[in-house]
């Protein structure tokens, strides 16, 4: 019994060192025998374009638009007056959609949660941080997260269609930051470990 024992645990322990994996070459492999790991990601470049994301027609004066583009939602905002502007579609305190929100008469983008208003043009705060609900929101709501602007993005209209300048590999460079292991949905998703 002891001898099977052993020899089990030999065999067992010979096998283990005898399974070596292919080496691989492909970006973010491991190979066997390095001291610590070396994680060669490719980043990838920042590769900015206009991209048309509505037509001309959709969108009225004082109306708001969500629009994802490569993965970033977008918000295309049409001001009193008519005006087009390009903003991010989610608000820099608590990641609320804008597109629920509204054009006020000053001509800033009201958050529907907690009413802290944006410039169109630049995206700066206009106004409190926090100022809704009375007393909760400036006391409590507007401690979570110090003041931030909104980011805005460049806004044209070509062909009847309005066109906004976006990194259209912004998403890949966000998601580049992220180890892909044996255990990440990434792996899985694209099929790299079977």
């Amino acid at each position: 019994m002891k001898v099977s024992g052993v020899v089990c645990f030999m065999a067992a322990a010979g096998a283990a060192n005898a399974f070596v994996a292919p080496s691989a070459t492909r970006l973010g492999a491991v190979t066997r025998g390095e001291s610590s790991l070396n994680m060669a990601v490719k980043k990838p470049s920042k590769k900015e374009e206009w991209v048309s994301v509505l037509k001309t027609s959709d969108i009225a004066p004082g109306e708001l638009v969500g629009v994802t583009q490569d993965g970033q939602e977008l918000l295309i905002a049409a001001d009193l007056k008519g005006s087009i502007y390009a903003t991010a579609n989610i608000c820099p305190h608590l990641g609320t959609p804008l597109d629920q929100g509204s054009i006020n008469a000053a001509g800033a983008l009201v958050c529907p949660l907690h009413k802290s208003a944006f410039s169109l043009e630049d995206g700066k705060l206009v106004g409190d941080w926090c100022p809704f609900p009375p007393v909760l929101g400036p006391l409590v709501l507007g401690r979570l997260e110090p003041p931030k602007d909104l980011a805005v993005f460049p806004v044209r209209a070509s062909g009847g269609n309005i066109q906004v300048l976006i990194n259209r590999n912004l998403k890949q460079e966000f998601e580049s930051k992220y180890w892909t292991g044996l255990l990440d949905a990434q792996g899985k998703a694209s099929g790299d470990y079977y």
